[in-house]
């Protein structure tokens, strides 16, 4: 049975690809991210980066023991 958890980890596999995509063209300086602050204008494409990474590793863990909840969930009791 699909519930709102299940919704809510397929969209959250999107934003993993889609945060890893951005990532990468920061790591690959096709892309950059400047800081809009008081004195604006500074490249903050490292720091966005690796910010990005900590995101993708946060979001992976919590698909995972989603997933692995649910195998639990599947497999018979003894």
């Amino acid at each position: 049975m699909r519930t709102a958890r299940h919704a809510f980890i397929e969209n959250l596999k999107l934003v993993i690809a889609e945060y890893q995509a951005t990532r990468e063209r920061l790591i690959a300086e096709t892309d950059q991210v400047f800081s809009t602050g008081k004195y604006g204008g500074e490249d903050i494409s490292v720091e966005t980066a690796a910010h990005y990474k900590q995101l993708i590793s946060h979001y992976k863990a919590v698909v995972l023991r989603f997933e692995n909840e649910q195998t639990r969930k599947a497999q018979p009791k003894l």
